[in-house]
């Protein structure tokens, strides 16, 4: 085989084995992609001071937080609440959403409120109302005091869990 034929079959066989596995004429259009409004933070923690007391902290597994709806999702939150700096209770969810401009929180799954006073609030679907300093749920409430248990289909409470509402209530004394 003379010199030009070897060239060709190598020039050939080079070319389809290009053509077969590193060709790829598909273009990506990198600046017409937009850029992400969202952040992954591990070990998210907020920290609300009123008049250098302490009000509220907020530790979660983790947080995605949306930058353009202003909006972090959190997961496995837990918030503890204070009364000019004195502990009032602690809420749990399995995950929650919270608004980064009114500090409002929407807790969602299995939610429970852990008070100062030792009672437990089981529900799901918990919201905390910043601005009126106020837990809620229209959803099934159980609530455990030393000596009762406390059921209703909604409630409504501060979150020292003191001012209550429970609605369609009924009490199972031990």
């Amino acid at each position: 085989m003379n010199f030009c034929k070897r060239y060709n079959i190598w020039l050939i066989t080079i070319l389809s084995v290009f053509m077969l596995f590193g060709c790829n004429t598909e273009k990506v259009d990198i600046e017409g992609t937009p850029p992400t409004s969202e952040q992954m933070i591990e070990k998210f923690t907020i920290t609300a001071m009123r008049e250098g007391k302490l009000e509220m902290v907020l530790k979660a597994e983790s947080a995605v937080v949306d930058e353009s709806k202003n909006v972090a999702h959190l997961k496995f939150p837990v918030i503890k609440f204070y009364n000019e700096g004195n502990y009032l209770s602690t809420f749990v969810a399995e995950s929650a959403d919270i608004n980064m401009s009114s500090y409002d929180i929407k807790g969602n799954g299995k939610c429970t409120v852990d008070s100062a006073n030792n009672e437990h609030l089981q529900t799901v679907d918990l919201m905390y109302s910043e601005k009126e300093g106020l837990i809620y749920s229209n959803n099934p409430v159980k609530i455990i005091r030393p000596g009762e248990k406390v059921y209703g289909t909604s409630f409504r409470s501060d979150t020292k869990l003191n001012k209550m509402v429970i609605k369609n209530q009924r009490i199972s004394i031990d």
